[in-house]
């Protein structure tokens, strides 16, 4: 509205606004769409615009304050200057021109801005002095000044908002270029105000760096990408969509020395620890959460609705447990789980694979889910979305404005940083200053691949945090009026309700591209390219033999670079590009494997069992950086032989032990055992070894029968022997008692001549044929006896 016109009342302020609710609610309190655009025009619609090619200067936004212009205030601007020709330009000046409408169509503001032809409507409003002579490749810089009374704006508080001014470059009397901007004119009176929160991703572009691109991932942790990001998230006026793999660094291998690439193939132990650059970054984001709103990222950003559509629920469940386990270690509650939408492929599948993939809340650009993105009233970032395939559940939509998130996007340090931040001061006071009485409350979220400046993005949040018309709000306070239903799609409300999307159908979620510095509707949803489901098959398959291994192994470090390479490989990131997850699952199967492999079982050749039970032996080799406990499974191919219970095993880290399996033989034949190593559960850990068994039981008996019928032999031979030698050769018999005195003194055995003699005599008599005693003199036995025939006395 021209400043030219009488002021507005505050009831004329009041009609107008009535006649544009009463328009809302004659369309169904929503506006009537524009038509569709087509496609997208650019990837990023609010970057400022390159000069020409066959421009004589190039020109670059220095300063221009204030932040808010007020009565009494002074506008100055600063532009450096390059002459990108091949001849000198002479008396290069540099002219302020304003249009003192306010700017009430944020159409407008992209308009104006891509235009880089010399302004010349009207007469200069103030110039800068003039630069002698600029040489080829020369720079100057050239400031102009103004007082705000001399601009023409209207001191009416209701003509507050965004005004357009230009900066032209003259040589001579010629305009050479001109550099388009804005001015926010906040006249004395005016409290309108806006919420407003910004919601940074914090997470690695390449979760798995830390693995895969150690040094890579150092660079950027020392003063690259993740130093800076760090830098623009400790900041308290910015909420964080966080990777909670970023606070859990893997543990990696070092070396004797102290030095990150360790020979893994050395006898030596190795340690395991994480980089202290990364263990810094996730300190600092660990005390620098304090009350900001935290939105839960999937750990390494996995694409859990991928994961979803394969039927990958081992690593559904592993993304799952691993971000809940470091929210817990470190004590954050994120405020939920968030997913990310791309606003060419919204739509209401979209949002209900979102829903089955676990999350509550998603992040999709407003104007996929407002009936005109450009229509007159900017509604709160926050809608409520109802599910169609599963009963009474509902999924919160955080809707950033598009616009003011790809702004925010540009400050990369690359761009010209002064122009993007009055982009983004005239985008917000534009929509500040809508006909609207109910609070509203806006999100600005860059894109996730956008390696933000801290100093450049630093610079515009100073900026915000400046002007009057803006106020910084938590996001968790737009997701805490969704869940409790404070939310009103009545413009003229007054209470504390947000003007929001409200409820959204189904059928009000359309896809939605850039197209001429703007957002606007497609007429077609771009198909989603999900991940490689044979791709995320093989990397489950991988995770499960890192279960296998963690189950048997002591410490775990080892294991924390090849599972954040698994998770990793499932980052939304790979979407579109089925050769780098196939790369990345190949390579991750090939890590296990070589861990799997370095723990081996070493049989003998082959046994031969001739006995009822042995112990038939293995040797388990152990070539990780940590003991193990397994057990060893022997089982055999027929039931020839009873294989004992499996034996429990520890395993020295880079040794070696000794187990056995006891065997019993049931029959005579050959078999084949077949030994295994696995888990305490009975989990496959080892490939299954094979040794070839004979087995002969009776080989036992046998043995036993010849040697007793040998001990036989030798005993009967013994006696034929002695036999055949003659009696004189043995100790003579005693038959009867012996003489004790006579032993005593000489040892030899005697006839006893004392009362036991008279006993002998005595049964001689009663039992007639009762032989002599052996030591009778009379005894024909008796080796002593003397015939009386020769004695020669």
């Amino acid at each position: 509205m021209p400043s030219s016109l009488p002021a507005v009342r505050p009831a004329l302020a009041a009609l107008l606004t009535a006649l544009l609710v009463a328009a809302s609610v004659l369309v169904g309190g929503m506006a009537l769409p524009l038509p569709a655009a087509s496609a997208a025009s650019a990837d990023v619609p609010a970057a400022p615009p390159a000069p020409s090619a066959d421009a004589p200067v190039s020109m670059d936004l220095v300063s221009l304050t204030p932040t808010s212009l007020a009565p009494g205030g002074t506008l100055e601007a600063t532009v450096e200057v390059t002459n990108t020709s091949s001849a000198p330009l002479s008396d290069v000046a540099l002219e302020l021109r304003t249009r003192d409408s306010r700017v009430t169509d944020r159409a407008v503001l992209s308009s104006w801005q891509a235009d880089t032809a010399p302004d010349a409507e009207g007469a200069a409003l103030t110039t800068s002095p003039s630069h002698p002579t600029l040489a080829p490749g020369e720079s100057a810089t050239l400031t102009v000044s103004l007082d705000a009374e001399e601009l023409g704006y209207s001191p009416e508080a209701y003509y507050w908002g965004t005004r357009r001014i230009s900066l032209t470059v003259t040589a001579g009397d010629e305009g050479l270029a001109s550099l388009r901007s804005f001015v926010v004119w906040r006249p004395s009176g005016t409290d309108t105000t806006i919420t407003q929160s910004v919601l940074l991703p914090v997470s690695d572009p390449d979760p798995a760096a830390a693995v895969l691109a150690p040094e890579e991932q150092a660079a950027s942790l020392d003063q690259g990408r993740l130093a800076q990001l760090g830098q623009l998230a400790a900041r308290a006026d910015v909420d964080w969509w966080l990777d909670p793999a970023l606070l859990d660094p893997p543990a990696v291998a070092e070396d004797p020395a102290g030095g990150p690439d360790a020979d893994e193939s050395a006898s030596t132990v190795l340690t395991y620890a994480a980089s202290p650059q990364a263990t810094a970054l996730a300190d600092a984001l660990d005390g620098a959460v304090g009350e900001r709103t935290v939105l839960a990222m999937p750990y390494a950003g996995a694409d859990t609705v991928s994961l979803e559509a394969a039927g990958t629920e081992t690593l559904q469940g592993a993304v799952r447990d691993a971000g809940d386990r470091v929210w817990e270690e470190h004590g954050i509650s994120p405020r939920s789980t968030t997913l990310r939408i791309d606003g060419q492929e919204a739509d209401a599948e979209a949002l209900e694979d979102a829903l089955d993939a676990g999350a509550t809340s998603v992040i999709v650009p407003s104007s996929s889910l407002r009936a005109d993105p450009s229509a007159g009233i900017t509604p709160s970032s926050i809608g409520v979305y109802e599910s169609t395939r599963t009963e009474g559940a509902q999924l919160a939509l955080l809707a950033p404005d598009p616009v003011l998130s790809d702004e925010f996007s540009l400050l990369t340090g690359r761009s010209d940083t002064e122009q993007t931040r009055q982009r983004l001061l005239a985008e917000t006071a534009t929509i500040a200053s809508e006909f609207t009485e109910a609070p509203r409350h806006l999100l600005i979220a860059p894109s996730a691949d956008a390696a933000l400046d801290p100093a450049a993005a630093g610079a515009v949040l100073d900026a915000f945090s400046e002007a009057p018309w803006i106020e910084t709000g938590p996001t968790s306070r737009l997701l805490d009026a969704a869940e409790h239903g404070d939310l009103t799609t009545n413009p003229s409300a007054t209470g504390e309700d947000l003007l929001a999307l409200g409820t959204v159908a189904a059928g009000s979620v359309v896809p939605s591209g850039p197209a001429d510095g703007t957002w606007r509707h497609l007429e077609a949803v771009r198909a989603r390219t999900l991940l490689d489901p044979d791709a995320l098959t093989a990397l489950q398959g991988t995770w499960e033999h890192l279960d296998v291994l963690a189950e048997v192994m002591e410490d775990r470090a080892p294991l924390e670079g090849p599972r954040l390479e698994v998770l990793g490989a499932t980052s939304q990131r790979w979407r579109g590009d089925a050769e780098a997850t196939a790369t990345r699952a190949a390579d991750a199967a090939e890590r296990t494997a070589a861990l799997r492999e370095r723990i081996q079982v070493l049989p003998a050749s082959g046994y031969n069992v001739i006995s009822d039970s042995a112990a038939v032996p293995i040797t388990i080799t152990n070539d990780l950086d940590t003991p193990i406990t397994v057990q060893v499974v022997v089982a055999s191919d027929k039931p020839l032989v009873q294989v004992g219970e499996p034996q429990t095993v520890e395993v020295p880290a880079r040794g070696q032990v000794d187990a056995s399996v006891s065997v019993e033989a049931v029959a005579n034949g050959r078999v084949t055992l077949t030994t295994t190593l696995a888990t305490q559960d009975g989990r496959e850990l080892s490939e299954p070894v094979d040794v070839p068994l004979t087995v002969n039981p009776s080989w036992e008996n046998w043995t036993t029968l010849v040697l007793v019928i040998a001990m036989g032999l030798l005993v009967v031979v013994g006696v034929a022997r002695a036999r055949r030698t003659g009696s004189s050769t043995r100790a003579p018999a005693m038959r009867g008692p012996e003489d004790p005195e006579v032993l005593a003194r000489t040892g030899r055995s005697t006839p006893d001549t004392g009362p036991s003699a008279k006993v002998w005599a005595a049964r001689r008599a009663e039992e007639p044929g009762t032989p002599e005693p052996l030591d009778s003199p009379d005894s024909p036995d008796n080796p002593d006896r003397t015939d009386p025939e020769e004695d020669p006395r």
